[in-house]
């Protein structure tokens, strides 16, 4: 069920690598996100979504949602802001740190995913703010489609600024 999550992980580390923190740093213009904000950004993202797995699996309640339309997530044309607890912060940051954090992550909610079974996540669900209810295995497939609508963004940063791989 994670497979998706690690390649296009795999694909945002290709697309970063080789860049340095000043340039992982640069906004293409001020009110655009940097690479790192980007990456950031993707933390927070699957941090909340672990922690609302968790918090959907302790409860004994169980329900059942249709399925949703979250690939939708990759058409860039439609502009989307993040909410204020998923804003990256404005100073700059350290590619170790940053890192660091979405191992951590992406580690968590591998975890929702591997350490229950596809029946648990499928009856387990919580709110998403565009799509609704949604499964909890909806939510780690979505997790996929927003690091690669992400992933696009990186790509269209790292041209906007003409960086590429050192």
């Amino acid at each position: 069920m994670f497979t998706r999550n690690d390649y296009i992980r795999s694909q945002i580390w290709n697309a970063v690598s080789g860049l340095n923190e000043e340039q992982l740093n640069l906004k293409p213009t001020p009110d655009h996100w940097s690479i790192m904000q980007v990456l950031r950004h993707l933390n927070l993202m699957e941090s909340i979504i672990a922690k609302q797995a968790r918090a959907a699996l302790e409860k004994e309640q169980t329900v059942a949602v249709d399925k949703k339309p979250y690939e939708l997530t990759l058409d860039r044309s439609h502009s989307v802001s993040a909410p204020p607890h998923l804003q990256p912060p404005a100073e700059p940051e350290t590619l170790a740190n940053v890192t660091h954090d979405l191992e951590d992550s992406h580690q968590a909610l591998m975890l929702v995913a591997q350490d229950h079974e596809a029946e648990l996540l499928r009856s387990k669900s919580f709110l998403h703010p565009v799509f609704g209810e949604m499964d909890l295995a909806q939510w780690v497939d979505f997790a996929s489609y927003h690091e690669e609508r992400h992933l696009a963004q990186i790509k269209d940063i790292k041209q906007r600024l003409g960086v590429s791989h050192a």
